[in-house]
């Protein structure tokens, strides 16, 4: 069975790509910089010998670009078991007046246009799955919790909840429809989320040193643990109960653990 990553080249796509590869999945790896997907690619090959896979560069700003990638992958397979969208862009502004909108735009494009383009360009090879295909896109808790300085990200990815939420109305009127729900990982020590910190600090945003403080207490969940939590959601959760849900991360990997012990 076929999976495809955006953004697999870092972060919880990444963590994703490894936890996917040994339990059967086969993996399309995509993202817009190619030796980080080779990277990714080169340890799938030593840790799952056994699973096909292909890297296919990306740039999710680009409509163009983003119907190309659904090109390649209709080119490439004749069906899709699963779709995670990891990507997600936004830099922080130092205040209202400094939101950029070409920095918006950006957010915009890759947060909410792109997966719902790219969704509308796969759906010849997400329908007609028994089970059903599975969507996952990942969210973010600075959606609906507005602090200042994160208009670009924190806007954009409410409007990604509203989309899945679209979606999982729009498949209820397929008979042979995919599955989508929303997985909202919270805080994951992650290099975007390093890297944010960092510029959210020379900005001199209040949410930087809470968030820094977080992150040197453990107070948040490593990118492998979000993916064993999103994994769990994939081949695990019933269709009923995955179909339309948001799930939250964190929580899932506290009752797993508490599962496991």
């Amino acid at each position: 069975m076929w999976t495809l990553i955006t953004g697999a080249g870092s972060g919880i796509g990444r963590a994703l790509a490894l936890e996917l590869a040994p339990r059967g999945h086969n993996l399309i790896l995509a993202g817009r910089t190619v030796r980080k997907l080779e990277d990714v690619a080169d340890t799938v090959r030593v840790e799952a010998p056994d699973c096909e896979l292909m890297t296919l560069e990306v740039d999710l700003a680009d409509p163009e670009s983003t119907r190309n990638l659904a090109h390649q992958v209709g080119d490439a397979v004749d069906h899709l078991s699963a779709f995670v969208y990891c990507a997600g862009v936004g830099e922080p502004a130092a205040d209202f007046a400094s939101l950029g909108l070409i920095d918006f735009q950006e957010a915009l494009a890759v947060n909410v246009s792109a997966p719902l383009l790219l969704t509308q360009s796969l759906l010849p090879l997400l329908k007609g799955g028994d089970p059903a295909s599975r969507i996952v896109m990942i969210g973010a808790g600075m959606d609906k919790h507005a602090q200042p300085g994160t208009g670009s990200y924190g806007i954009s990815k409410m409007a990604l909840r509203r989309l899945v939420r679209q979606m999982s109305v729009e498949f209820d009127t397929m008979p042979d429809g995919p599955v989508v729900s929303l997985f909202q990982p919270g805080l994951v020590d992650t290099p975007g989320i390093r890297s944010h910190i960092k510029k959210a600090g020379d900005l001199n945003l209040p949410h930087a040193e809470w968030l820094a403080g977080r992150l040197e207490a453990g107070e948040c969940l490593t990118a492998e643990q979000a993916a064993s939590a999103l994994v769990f959601t994939l081949n695990q959760v019933p269709d009923s109960d995955f179909h339309g849900a948001v799930f939250n991360g964190a929580d899932l990997v506290d009752s797993l653990s508490f599962a496991g012990s």
